[in-house]
């Protein structure tokens, strides 16, 4: 069996979207790429993995210097004020 243009398009895509919180980091400039992209290869199976990535990738600014644990313990200290 050969495997198909379809086929190969649709495990691509799948693979892009499994690494979209890299894909977004890279394309933002995020200064912990490697970062994202061992925790996004190890964590991103899990759904809250992949969303906390995919907020850390989107949301930091790409100058700043904060990992990803920081960004995750700033946030849940930020709703817990609230």
């Amino acid at each position: 069996m050969s495997i198909g243009f379809w086929q190969l398009f649709i495990v691509l895509f799948i693979i892009a979207a499994y690494f979209l919180p890299f894909i977004i980091a890279l394309i933002r400039d995020v200064r912990n790429k490697t970062s994202v992209f061992f925790l996004n290869l190890f964590l991103g199976w899990t759904v809250i993995g992949f969303f906390v990535l995919v907020f850390y990738a989107s949301l930091t600014n790409s100058t700043s210097n904060v990992s990803v644990v920081e960004f995750v313990k700033g946030k849940s200290k930020r709703k817990a004020k609230k």
